[in-house]
């Protein structure tokens, strides 16, 4: 069903390529972590997903009223990095109860293309899980400069024009829960070359 509703929604738009979807774990707790170099990744990671996905979304989008009913509608935890306690309280009672979650945790949308740090909020997170975690780093390629990138207008200008354009997404190998950001970086960033 939702590769389905992903389909109806991007499928005019985008023609996505998934690789290494056996990487995510039929079942137990699953800690996504990936790029954000769109607005709409995290419907391109669930379109490619045939698990359900709770994603964590910065607080700023979460309270727009038009993203709110979508966004409460999937089981979205917001989060606010001033206070952020209740969030990660949610995120592991997400995991505890064996849910997939997704986070991007370079806490926002692309500006440059590249990938930037990751801040440590998903470690704390993995700290606190009771039970065993498997982390799934993985890469949205060739969202940069698309109309729903940060890409300057300059660059989107530059990009061909094609009716459907061909969006990859690269899913690694599990990692276990005592993963640190620079691992994780570093998986994402292979998955990205």
């Amino acid at each position: 069903m939702r590769q389905l509703a992903g389909l109806l929604l991007f499928g005019w738009r985008y023609r996505l390529k998934v690789s290494g979807i056996d990487n995510i774990p039929k079942d137990g707790p699953v800690l996504l972590l990936g790029n954000h170099i769109s607005y709409i990744d995290f419907a391109l990671i669930q379109w490619a997903t045939p698990r359900t996905i709770r994603f964590v979304v910065h607080d700023d989008y979460y309270s727009k009223p038009i993203f709110n009913w979508i966004l409460r509608g999937v089981g979205a935890v917001s989060i606010r990095p001033e206070n952020s306690r209740n969030a990660m309280q949610n995120i592991i009672n997400l995991l505890n109860d064996d849910c997939v979650v997704c986070l991007f945790p370079e806490g926002h949308v692309s500006t440059s293309g590249e990938l930037s740090d990751l801040k440590r909020g998903f470690e704390k997170v993995l700290s606190q899980s009771k039970e065993a975690v498997i982390v799934v780093p993985f890469a949205i390629k060739n969202m940069w400069g698309s109309f729903f990138s940060k890409a300057p207008r300059s660059v989107k200008k530059r990009m061909k024009f094609r009716l459907r354009r061909e969006v990859n997404v690269k899913i690694g190998t599990g990692l276990n829960s005592n993963t640190t950001k620079e691992e994780v970086k570093k998986q994402i960033g292979s998955l990205l070359n």
